[in-house]
Formats: C-alpha cells, sequence, structure tokens
C-alpha cells in the first residue's frame, strides 16, 4: 500500500453497541445519550415486513412543510449537510434498524447517509424525501449554549470506566466536503447507473451455474457441487450488490438471496449496514467480533473472554472453518424470518429448501453449500480483518473507511472469484454504484486519495490471504 500514515478520524461519543456491554463496561452514559432501549437488528421491526420492500409511511407534505427547529434534550439527533434532525420518533421505524441512529446519536451523519440510502442520483429519492420530513432540532452545542444563557448549572460530563485503549470526545466529527465533490462527480457522470447488458450478464452467468449444477447432480455429483457452489458463491455477490443498490430493478430482485441461497434479506441487511457505518469499529462491527473461534486481536485489549487451548489453533483450523458460513448465515436467517413472522421471506426460503433437497441429491446439497460457504468466508472479510481496528466511532466516515479498508489487485477469473471484495474500498465509499463499475472507479478514488491525504491500500490476493493466516498465527501465540 502507500507508505504515507494514515489520517487520524475526529472521535465522536462512543455508545456500546449493546446493553449488555453497557453494563459490563459500567459505563455511566452521558447526559445526551438515549434512555431508550436498543432493539437487535435480529429482531423484528413494526415497520417493515416484507423483504422487498419498507413498510413505512410517506409523512404527508404539509407536516414537511411545517417541521420546525424545537429544543430535544435527550433526543436522538443527527447531523445531515450541517442541518440538525430530531430521529427520536422515527428510529424504530428506520428500515435500517433502529439501533445505527441509536449509535450515531450527536455525530454527523452526512457520508454515511449519501453512501447507504437513496437519495436521487443513485435510482431512488425514497430516503431523502423522508429525511426532509423530519423536524429540525437545536444540536447538542447549541442546547449547551442556549442552557448556560438561560442561567442553567452547567453539568459537568461523568467519567466514564473504559479500556483505555477506546477513545472519547464530545464533538462530532464532520462530514468531508472534498468528498462530498467526489460523489457529485460521479453522479454527474452516471456511475451510479444501471447498465441492462451487464446486469442480465450476471444474472446469466449466476443462473446458468444453477442450471449445470442441478442437471448433473445424479450422474456427476462432484461436477455438479463444484458448480453449484459457484454459483451459490456469484450468486451471494450479487445478492448483495441487489441489496445496496437502489431504483426498480434493485427493489425487484432484493428476495434473490432467499430464493438462491436462503438468506434473510432482511437479518443480512441489518448486519451489513452496521458493517458499513461503522467498519472496523470495536464492539459495533459484528464482522470482527468473532471470539471464541477467531481472534481477531488481544483478549487483554478487548477485555473480552479468552480461550487459549482453542486460540492456539486457529491460523490451522481457521480457513478450513470458513466453509460453515453460509450454514451459518442460513440458521440466522431463518431463526430472523421465523422471530419477525415474515410470510413472504418465510415463503422464499421454503422454496430455495425444496429446491435444495428435494431435487437434488443431499450430498449435492450439503457439498455446495459448503464449497459455497468457504469460497465467500475466505474472502468477504479478508480485505478488513488486518487492517486498523478502532475503538471509537467518528463522524468522519470516509476516513474510517481509508483505515480499515484494503483493495486487492486481482484481473481475469480471479477477479469474477472475488465478486467485487477486491474493491472493497471503492464499494465501502459508494455502495449503491453497481460493482461492475467499480474497476473503473478505482484509478480515480485513488488519484483523489492522493490529493487529500488518505492511505489508498492495495495488495495482490496472495498477500492479502498470506497477511490474514499470519495475523491469525500471531494472535494464537500471544
Amino acid at each position: 500500500g502507500a507508505s504515507s500514515a494514515p489520517r487520524r478520524a475526529a472521535v465522536a461519543p462512543a455508545v456500546p453497541g449493546s446493553a449488555s456491554s453497557s453494563r459490563d463496561d459500567g459505563i455511566v452514559v452521558r447526559r445526551r445519550a438515549i434512555a431508550l432501549r436498543r432493539r437487535s437488528p435480529m429482531t423484528p421491526h413494526p415497520a417493515f415486513l416484507s423483504p422487498f420492500e419498507t413498510a413505512v409511511a410517506d409523512a404527508p407534505a404539509s407536516d414537511a412543510a411545517s417541521a420546525k427547529k424545537k429544543k430535544t434534550k435527550g433526543a436522538l439527533r443527527l447531523r445531515i449537510d450541517g442541518e440538525w434532525y430530531d430521529c427520536t420518533g422515527w428510529a424504530k421505524a428506520h428500515p435500517g434498524g433502529s439501533l445505527f441512529i441509536t449509535l450515531m446519536d450527536g455525530c454527523d451523519a452526512t457520508d454515511v447517509f449519501y453512501a447507504l440510502h437513496s437519495y436521487g442520483p443513485n435510482g431512488d429519492d425514497l430516503a431523502a424525501r423522508r429525511l426532509a420530513m423530519l423536524p429540525r432540532c437545536d444540536g447538542p452545542e447549541e442546547e449547551e449554549e442556549e442552557e448556560e444563557e438561560e442561567g442553567g448549572r452547567e453539568i459537568a460530563a461523568p467519567s466514564i470506566v473504559r479500556n483505555p485503549n477506546h477513545t472519547i470526545e464530545t464533538k462530532p466529527g464532520n462530514a468531508d466536503a472534498n468528498f462530498a465533490t467526489l460523489r457529485k462527480k460521479f453522479e454527474d457522470e452516471g456511475w451510479f447507473a444501471r447498465d441492462p447488458l451487464k446486469e442480465a450478464s450476471v444474472l446469466c452467468q449466476v443462473l446458468g451455474l444453477y442450471a449445470l449444477g442441478w442437471f448433473l447432480a445424479w450422474t456427476h455429483p462432484i461436477l455438479a457441487s463444484l458448480s453449484l457452489g459457484l454459483g451459490m458463491q456469484q450468486a451471494g455477490w450479487l445478492a448483495h450488490d441487489y441489496i445496496h443498490g437502489r431504483g426498480k430493478w434493485c427493489t425487484m430482485m432484493r428476495g434473490f438471496g432467499s430464493l438462491t441461497n436462503g438468506f434473510s434479506t432482511e437479518w443480512w441487511q441489518h448486519k451489513h449496514n452496521m458493517h458499513h457505518s461503522f467498519t472496523n469499529i470495536d464492539g459495533r462491527d459484528g464482522d470482527i467480533k468473532l471470539e471464541p473461534l477467531y481472534y481477531l486481536q488481544d483478549p487483554k485489549v478487548t477485555g473480552r473472554n479468552d480461550n487459549p487451548g482453542l486460540r492456539k489453533w486457529q491460523h490451522w483450523y481457521g480457513y478450513p472453518l470458513y466453509a460453515a458460513t453460509y450454514a451459518l448465515w442460513r440458521r440466522h436467517s431463518m431463526a430472523s424470518a421465523i422471530a419477525r413472522r415474515d410470510k413472504k421471506e418465510l415463503t422464499l426460503l421454503g422454496i430455495h429448501y425444496a429446491w435444495l433437497f428435494l431435487c437434488l441429491p443431499w450430498q449435492v446439497a450439503v457439498s455446495s453449500v459448503l464449497i459455497g460457504g468457504f469460497l465467500v468466508g475466505s474472502l468477504v472479510t479478508a480485505t478488513h480483518q488486518t487492517e486498523e481496528i478502532m475503538f471509537e466511532q467518528g463522524g468522519e466516515f470516509v476516513d474510517i473507511q481509508f483505515r480499515s479498508t484494503r483493495e486487492a489487485d486481482v484481473k481475469g477469473l480471479e477477479a469474477w472469484l472475488w465478486g467485487g471484495m477486491d474493491t472493497q474500498l471503492v464499494h465501502h465509499l459508494f455502495p449503491t454504484m453497481p460493482r461492475y463499475r467499480h474497476h473503473e472507479a478505482r484509478p480515480v478514488i485513488r488519484k483523489w486519495a492522493e490529493e487529500h491525504g488518505y492511505d489508498f491500500r492495495i495488495s495482490s490476493s496472495w498477500e492479502i490471504l498470506s497477511k490474514n493466516f499470519n495475523h491469525l498465527k500471531e494472535l494464537a501465540h500471544i
């Protein structure tokens, strides 16, 4: 990667990722923290009972016009484009879950909003219209100034019992104005537009692998398992693209992962959007909290339980165990759909399992799931796990993505196998951009990074996978 040192993000209040961690750490929540019980991304949310669309009704236009600034002491507040919004009433209806809004309380969410939401140029403007209808409010600093002017007694910030590696500051980081200019460039040049021919091409590749595997299942089980395993890997990448994408085509295809791989769209969306919003933030990004199977950090640093007897072997069993990735995701998906009583999603999952176990020999069905899981599991987080792991969440979304992500320099068949995970940084900065545009966007972003002091990291796939193995080995022997 580049030799320049990564920039340090401004940090904002680090609200723990769960109620249990709050109790364990003994954190005294400061005065503007929320007394709201957090809902897990795995629990049902009243606003959405479908994998295809959100069930949140649009507010009347008159409500949007009458939105006024107000004092919101104790409210959930996000700053977007310099404006503070009171999200207290909207949090539970938020299609991405209330947990994100709770954790971002008091922060500038501008860049993460545009990264993950529909705001117009990326195919739809639903999220932007809903944002415009939220009530405006004072920010934390404005409210404190008003309290002081009114003669209110200033309350000292409470002491926080926390691991010394955690850093907590009271001021939210600002959005990156230069990055907004880069985003506008991609918008104006049509980088978010879907190409019908390329969309048809990637879909036909996946369906072709499934069809070939199905055709060979009863006569050539090994070839069938390989074809279906590759198909399941590619279907995972494609479903990932559909869920991030915006517009009519992606909305229509949101159930693709349920049909092809038995994955819950809602469960996966909540889990994955937390990863995008809090990439490599300890306690918030579930993709780096893998104990006791994988230790990516010294347990003395995290304060979490250690299992030395298991940990010392993790570099040996680590990669083979990735074969269980799809089996675990399927289990979580079914549990989530049942808990939410999501009839549409359960129907799609039922169709998938009927095909998997009634139309295929069980040996082929199981083998293909393990092959697909291994191919995805060994690549999907490889570009994050050995990068910087942080203990704070700053509002500087862009800076955090550069610090936590490495690109893979691959071409041809190797790039096809990586399925867009080789351009992880491009994807994390612009998740709604179609993955077939990532390689063309990479040099543009790399040049921009050099001009603005960001560390653009890129290595060969062998270097990345070796680095992951050595990282597990190093932590196995501490």
